[in-house]
């Protein structure tokens, strides 16, 4: 007879939601190669043969809202007048009888589309689930649709034989170059899954390509990907292979960009998210200037109400020092799209016998669009909330997403009673945002539309009202899924043309989808000026009878900017300060020296303004300021390190120290801020006199599930203050290994049932033992034969 035993194993510290990961992981692909040009290669089928409804992107568990708003407090509840600029060109993208290039009408076997593209140079790439198209920028079809496992013929193995949709092109506007992904071998327990991704040679997106294929053991699911000047970024949900396929968490990956330019093998670096984050999106790059130098590509969800800033600082000489940090940003209080539904379909459309349409209120949407515009850097994303009895689209700006973050500005769009969702949003050199989305309600066919904010308009409002740039001439039936995102981008040209792509139906119907591709410039931009000049520190100190420099950096926001010669000059000045310029006369990306001098009689005074200027020959010209204090003493810190290792039930200690730089030493107090939940800081002494040293402790809590975190030290003193940043660690708790032996044969099952008490995962190997259970908590241990059996469970962080 066989025998059977129970356990009980008790978890003691914070809650888990999945079973715990490593760190991160390094993955190689599993193969790579260069290319025939795209024209030559084999065209696929730009559809399977069989009719699919899908059931959706897989719900993302994740902190709701404690309680939804009575009122958006940040709601625009009224349509500006109509100041947008009619849409320069509108043509049809790939749907429902869309010939394109080909010789074949396309036929629609997939429901929904997930339209999405990027624009070039020269060219418009749209990636509509598994199928590609491209376009001259005229809207002339010049390839396509074909099937984007195209872009693997001859490369074999399953990114040739099967393209599986959740396809995403991005244009590399540092390299010239194009990105594509797509997944391959997506049917659970199907293993193992596949990403493959191509990176194209030049700047001809239907010329030769570098391709890569890597593996998982897990289902990767609704990839986002961003360009960054040390990778190409991606975040994925990840599901379990088998059972019920259960979520098993937020991955953030990096590829190696320089080795996938290089066509060379090219590594990627992945690290598990294991806060309870809606889904989230990794920033990509618009425009040619690159994020600052140093500063990680920053990945963006909310967890209640609150913005999650993930920073992935990626290490490619030493990947196990590479590490994914947290800041986070408040924001209005809002509710979740759908949330009196529970999240599940909510969006009407007219007719009886209509579907009510998903909205995906559960995660950021695509895209993440960063700009360096100089001076500053920006962040723009939104998602879909409840607001009244409908929809809107919560929009954000971030300043400064990869330092000290802060919100710029925040809206909610829904203006009336229709509901608005399914939106993307980017930013123009001037500042401008463009926000598309879908429009529907009981008595509006679902549509596209788009709406836009100047720099210059209210904060929070989208003010040059709402123009409907393809209406649908039906409803969609038999199917709640409204695609999964749409895609607003900007034109490398101008940097200054959006370009936006989504989905609409002609009729009453399912597999009858079509899709849109317009561009559209907002007023103001195409006379703004296309180069930049700014302080690179933006706030210095300056002592009265002192003299103080520092560089003055400029840059082209587009190409044709490039060759510009500036004339620079001091505009704002505080009073008793005299100022120079050397040499007053550069090319954008130069850099210049300030000098500053203080009359030993200037008015003392903390953020007094200056401002600097650089006029083009063209007459355009490009002001940037920053902040000066005018006082009698300073001082400098110095950290012991820029980064604290910190452990659940444990304290750390770090030493700050301080530097008289000129006048008397003056008291100086500490404060710490940005850290994570469960931790606290203190500082001993409290309070020291410039010159002297306190030691920063942080302590966590026992049982504390801490996350890395940015944190930063302010000093501050009578007559200034200083902001230093540095990193926190949160340290792994030890796993705690129990080994146990079973005895006999045959299939009775051996139960094992874990007590969740704020925080454990438990897996069982080795043997021919399977675990089965739910979201990393065996609930039940099945024999496959008898052997021994090995029970590991762990506390989370």
């Amino acid at each position: 007879m066989p025998r059977a035993a129970a356990a009980l194993l008790l978890c003691l510290a914070g809650s888990a939601l999945a079973a715990p990961r490593s760190r991160g992981t390094l993955l190689r692909a599993e193969h790579h190669d260069i290319s025939a040009p795209l024209t030559l290669l084999a065209a696929a089928p730009a559809e399977d043969d069989d009719e699919e409804i899908e059931l959706g992107p897989r719900p993302v568990p994740h902190e709701m809202q404690a309680a939804p708003p009575s009122r958006d407090p940040v709601l625009q509840d009224s349509v500006a007048p109509l100041l947008l600029p009619r849409t320069a060109i509108t043509f049809d993208g790939i749907g429902s009888g869309f010939l394109g290039a080909s010789s074949r009408a396309f036929d629609v076997k997939g429901v929904p589309p997930d339209p999405q593209g990027d624009v070039g140079p020269l060219h418009f790439v749209q990636i509509v689930n598994a199928s590609i198209a491209m376009f001259a920028k005229d809207g002339r079809a010049l390839l396509g649709p074909i099937s984007t496992r195209t872009l693997f013929a001859g490369f074999g193995g399953a990114c040739e034989a099967r393209g599986d949709g959740d396809g995403i092109v991005l244009y590399d506007p540092l390299a010239d170059r194009w990105l594509i992904s797509q997944l391959a071998n997506t049917r659970q327990g199907d293993r193992p899954y596949h990403v493959c991704l191509a990176v194209s040679r030049d700047g001809d997106p239907m010329g030769q390509w570098a391709r890569y294929d890597y593996s998982y053991a897990e289902f990767h699911d609704y990839p986002k990907l961003g360009v960054w000047s040390d990778g190409y970024y991606a975040t994925y949900n990840t599901f379990a292979s088998s059972g019920g396929g259960e979520f098993r968490g937020i991955v953030y990956c990096v590829f190696d960009r320089l080795k996938m330019l290089a066509a060379e093998p090219a590594a990627q670096q992945c690290i598990p998210i294991d806060d309870p984050s809606s889904g989230i999106t990794p920033a990509d790059l618009d425009g040619i200037l690159p994020p600052a130098q140093d500063e990680p590509n920053t990945a963006v969800g909310f967890v209640g109400n609150a913005l999650a800033l993930y920073r992935f600082h990626a290490d490619w000489s030493e990947p196990l020092n590479s590490f994914v940090e947290r800041a986070t940003l408040p924001v209005a209080p809002f509710a979740e799209a759908c949330i009196a539904s529970r999240g599940s379909a909510c969006i009407p459309q007219p007719g009886a016998g209509s579907s009510r349409l998903d909205a995906l209120g559960d995660r950021m949407m695509f895209r993440a669009a960063y700009r360096n515009f100089g001076g500053r850097r920006s962040l723009v994303v939104n998602h879909s909330v409840s607001v009244r009895d409908a929809v809107g689209v919560r929009w954000y700006e971030i300043q400064d997403p990869g330092g000290i973050p802060a919100l710029a500005q925040q809206g909610t769009y829904a203006p009336d009673d229709g509901y608005r969702w399914m939106a993307s949003a980017a930013s123009d050199r001037a500042g401008n945002i463009g926000l598309g989305f879908s429009l529907s309600s009981a008595d509006t066919m679902p549509s596209i539309a788009y709406t836009g904010h100047l720099a210059s308009d209210p904060p929070g409002e989208m003010a040059q009202g709402e123009a409907v740039a393809a209406s649908s001439g039906g409803s969609q039936s038999s199917s709640l899924r409204w695609g999964d995102y749409s895609s607003m981008s900007v034109d490398p040209g101008d940097e200054c043309t959006f370009w936006y792509t989504n989905e609409y139906i002609p009729a009453d119907g399912v597999f009858n989808w079509r899709t849109r591709i317009f561009s559209f410039q907002l007023p103001g931009c195409a006379s703004s000026p296309d180069f930049a000049v700014w302080p690179r520190r933006g706030a210095e100190v300056l002592g009265r009878g002192r003299t103080l420099s520092f560089p003055l950096d400029t840059a082209a926001l587009r190409l044709a900017a490039a060759t510009k010669v500036l004339s620079l000059s001091v505009v704002e000045l505080p009073p008793g300060v005299d100022a120079r310029i050397e040499p007053a006369t550069v090319s954008p990306g130069e850099t210049a020296t300030l000098t500053l001098s203080a009359a030993v009689d200037a008015e003392v005074g903390r953020g007094q303004g200056y401002a600097v200027r650089a006029v083009a020959a063209d007459g355009t010209a490009s002001t940037s300021g920053g902040a000066l204090d005018l006082v009698d003493a300073d001082f400098a810190m110095d950290l012991e390190a820029d980064t604290i290792t910190v452990a659940a039930g444990a304290t750390a200690r770090m030493r700050v120290g301080t530097r008289p730089l000129f006048g008397s030493a003056e008291p100086i107090t500490f404060s710490a801020s940005g850290l994570p939940g469960g931790a606290t800081a203190r500082f001993e002494p409290a309070q020291i006199v410039a010159g002297g040293s306190a030691d920063l402790l942080i302590s966590a809590a026992a049982g504390a599930r801490l996350a890395n975190a940015a944190l930063a030290i302010s000093a501050t003193a009578p007559s200034t203050a200083h902001v230093a940043l540095f990193h926190l660690r949160a340290q792994e708790s030890p796993p705690a290994e129990i080994t146990w032996s079973t005895e006999g044969g045959g299939p009775s099952p051996l139960p094992l049932r874990v007590q969740n008490q704020g925080g454990c995962g438990c897996s069982a190997a080795g043997g021919g033992w399977e675990a089965v259970g739910l979201l990393g908590l065996l609930t039940a241990i099945r024999r496959k034969r008898g052997s021994a059996l090995h029970v590991i469970c762990w506390r989370r962080r």
